[in-house]
Parts: C-alpha cells; structure tokens; sequence
C-alpha cells in the first residue's frame, strides 16, 4: 500500500514515519491517531486519502480475522485467497507478502521487475517478450531458481532494487553491471 504510485525513496519515508509512531502492527495502526497516521502517509506522496482508506481496511481484515498470519504461512492456496482481498496490495504485492510474510516460495513481479525481465529476455535465451506478463515472466524466474526460501528472497529483493534504481523507465545503462549483456543497451547503442 505504501508502494503504490510513489517512489522507493518516499515510499520508505512513509515507513519511517509509521516506526516514529509507532504503527506496525495491525492493533497499533487501530489505535493510533488519524491525523499521526494521514501526516505518515503524506510521506508517500499523492493519493493520501486512497492510502488512508486501504491502510484501514487492512488493518480491519487483520483485527477480524485473528488467525490472519498463520493463514498466510500456511496452504499456498488460502493464502493467496486471503490476501488477494486485501486491498490495493495488487498480484505482486500479494506474492511480496506470501514470500517474506509466509514464507512460500513465489516470486513477487510487478510492473517494474516485469520491465526488466522483458530487456534481459533475450540475453538469457528467451524471446524478447512484446508485451510482458506478470505470470509467465514469475515463472521463467521461478524455473532458474533453486526452490529455497532464501533464494527466493534474495532474488525478489535484487531484481526489484535493480528494476527500480538502474533499470528504470529511463534506464541508467553507464552504471549497470548487466549493460555488457544486455540486449536493450545494445540496441541504445546502435
């Protein structure tokens, strides 16, 4: 939720933030102050009231729903089920939460690592993909992976630092340690 539509920079300020509070926890987000909360989300940047209003329908999902945790380490399925009613988590939001929070070995994609799997396709043996999608692009990361959870997470956390700080919408291809292989960078190139 602090992720949508803002930058990792802002997105960690709000998070800050909510630790000031402090807010991290279901119960405490219940009880804390509107007004403490809406300032920590101002930190997000835009779509302060849509932040505001999801944030506190997850936290009524948590509260209602007391075994909430152990339902997301548990049955891959109900998890996915469960969370996917959360609102504004989205699909890699939802495997984000599976992997660190359930601890299942799903990889989280999302628009961004999407991207960056679609320009490194074909330096990997893969048709370079017209139009990404999420599941496919899960599952060819997925297949080059050892099924262990630290592997998983190791994975999740470098493709979406790298995703969102090199190989952003304007690509930064001077710093990149993939530039040599890359297919997109070649084609800048020429």
């Amino acid at each position: 939720m602090l992720s949508a539509h803002t930058t990792p920079s802002r997105r960690d300020a709000a998070y800050a933030a909510l630790l000031r509070i402090p807010a991290l926890t279901p119960d405490a987000m219940f009880r804390a102050a509107r007004g403490r909360l809406t300032a920590a989300l101002v930190q997000a940047g835009p779509y302060q009231e849509q932040r505001l209003h999801a944030l506190l329908l997850g936290v009524e999902r948590f509260r209602r729903q007391p075994a909430f945790s152990a339902i997301v380490r548990g049955a891959l399925p109900r998890a996915r089920r469960l969370l996917a009613r959360v609102p504004r988590l989205g699909e890699g939001g939802v495997h984000r939460m599976l992997l660190f929070g359930g601890q299942h070995c799903v990889m989280p994609v999302d628009r961004d690592v999407a991207r960056l799997v679609s320009r490194l396709a074909s330096a990997g043996g893969w048709e370079r993909l017209k139009a990404p999608r999420l599941r496919p692009i899960r599952r060819m990361i997925e297949a080059g992976l050892p099924r262990e959870e630290s592997a998983y997470r190791r994975a999740a956390l470098y493709l979406r630092h790298h995703a969102v700080q090199t190989c952003a919408d304007d690509p930064h291809c001077s710093v990149c340690p993939l530039s040599g292989r890359c297919p997109s960078r070649r084609e800048s190139r020429s």
